[in-house]
């Protein structure tokens, strides 16, 4: 038999456990779904045993206090597994698939909480798929929780406040990092935001020890650069940056060659919209937010009733707004369900009004300074590859182009790019931007261009499993298949 909640919460980052916690508290039969083994998401990943972390931080130790309330809530937990699908029943609730190893094949659900964040915005550039060039996420990920250095010399770019944090991991860990390049020109246009990063004061202390770090090691910053080609055969060797003109175009003649064996890339956060796409939410593009983002009403709910998105995946806004919107909705979602009144889903607004103001200017400042350039793709070759999953090379793209390709899901029809394992997580906004260079230089009718469809299943799984996965086979007793099998 399926098991039936009235909220299932997909997403176990900062906004899904605030989401879940704050439901079940008031009495929604709540379930958490997650794909990592323990909740807290990219941003707030939670250790190895093994690990002796650093001395805690106020991150820290507020992450430590929501762990200890989601392990508390009545809310069932499913973690170390993944949702591949959704589709809407004949009465209106939600069929989720699951693939995990002690997860049951679907559970079904009254309204859905999809909370799935950010990944990397990964921009294509000569060179970006020769081994040792990786995405922040990935070195995060290899230092924090693999303690392992994934290289000796590096070069770190992008754009955006993640970029300190890299490269302070990567210093502690023992990595000559040469240099981080910001994409982009933050003075003076800068200036302004300066009252609204006072009123941060967490994120302050937490970037100060991360430049006391950089500082120390006498690693350059500098602002307006960008790594403009990696160089290598069977790894990278050389990085070479440029000074960027306003638009992110290299200034001829500012070249400058580094030595390494790691160049980390990050252009800003993408939001994870693959579930969104899936069940058709309406999509709005919107780069200053990180690109294609569901529309909202004013409660966080999608066009589509009873399905509510919250976090940064539905607009780069960061975790402390994360947390306030997944409060919100839990109390949301219980008056819509009748298990409390208006009135204290109003109390709640009211306590947080001021927070909530504070993270919107802080949205604000990172969509101003920290959107990526355009003029990123205009280092690229037509032997470029686009597609790392299928190989389609810039020069395919044009040619789809030159055949009549309308949008990039036409584009996708005829070049294969966006279907393989990532599902164009690595390759869209390189394709789309290739793509808006030739049909909307001027930066409008990103609309008729599109993004890529997404169908089920959202990740690659075992033939085997699919064929078992049957929801007209529930009463049988036989377990599901482990991800290992």
């Amino acid at each position: 038999m399926i098991e039936s909640y009235e909220l299932a919460v997909i997403g176990a980052g900062p906004a899904g456990m605030e989401a879940a916690v704050s439901a079940a508290g008031y009495g929604v039969k709540t379930v958490l779904i997650d794909s990592y083994p323990k909740p807290g998401g990219q941003y707030l990943m939670q250790l190895s045993p093994e690990f002796e972390s650093r001395a805690e931080s106020k991150t820290d130790a507020d992450a430590r206090k929501l762990f200890k309330h989601v392990n508390k809530s009545p809310t069932v937990k499913i973690f170390d597994t993944l949702v591949w699908g959704i589709f809407k029943e004949e009465d209106g609730s939600w069929l989720v698939a699951l693939y995990g190893k002690d997860a049951p094949y679907y559970i079904q659900a009254d309204n859905l909480v999809l909370a799935n964040g950010t990944y990397d915005t990964p921009i294509a550039f000569p060179g970006w798929t020769i081994p040792g060039v990786i995405t922040c996420g990935a070195a995060l990920t290899l230092v924090k929780n693999q303690r392992v250095a994934p290289g000796q010399r590096a070069i770190i770019s992008g754009t955006g406040p993640l970029l300190f944090a890299v490269a302070a991991h990567l210093i502690e860990a023992g990595v000559h990092v040469l240099a981080v390049c910001e994409a982009n020109h933050l003075f003076p246009r800068g200036i302004k935001h300066t009252f609204t990063m006072l009123k941060q004061w967490n994120r302050l202390v937490e970037g100060a020890g991360y430049m006391k770090t950089i500082l120390a090691a006498k690693t350059a910053y500098k602002i307006g650069w960008s790594v403009v080609e990696a160089r290598g055969e069977d790894s990278v060797t050389q990085a070479v940056i440029a000074r960027l003109d306003s638009k992110g175009n290299p200034v001829p003649g500012s070249q400058k060659e580094y030595d390494v064996d790691l160049v980390v890339s990050g252009y800003s956060l993408t939001p994870n919209t693959g579930l969104a796409r899936m069940i058709d939410c309406e999509m709005t593009w919107q780069p200053q937010r990180g690109g294609w983002i569901p529309i909202r009403d004013e409660n966080f709910m999608t066009s589509l009733p009873g399905v509510y998105i919250v976090g940064d995946g539905a607009g780069i806004a960061g975790a402390e707004n994360a947390r306030i919107e997944g409060k919100l909705v839990g109390a949301i979602i219980a008056v819509r369900l009748g298990h409390i009144g208006e009135s204290r889903r109003d109390l709640l607004y009211n306590e947080m009004a001021g927070s909530i103001k504070q993270q919107q200017r802080f949205a604000g400042l990172l969509s101003d300074l920290f959107t990526p350039p355009p003029g990123l793709v205009n280092l690229l070759t037509d032997e470029s590859v686009i597609c790392r999953c299928e190989e389609v090379t810039l020069g395919q793209i044009k040619e789809a182009l030159q055949n009549g390709a309308r949008s990039i899901g036409e584009v996708k029809m005829l070049t294969r790019t966006g279907m393989g394992n990532c599902q164009g997580r690595m390759c869209e906004r390189s394709a789309a931007a290739i793509v808006a260079q030739k049909l909307a230089p001027d930066g409008a009718g990103m609309e008729k261009i599109g993004y890529y469809s997404v169908r089920p299943p959202l990740h690659p799984l075992p033939q085997s499993f699919l064929a078992r996965a049957d929801p007209d086979r529930e009463g049988e007793e036989e377990k599901p298949l482990s991800p290992a099998e």
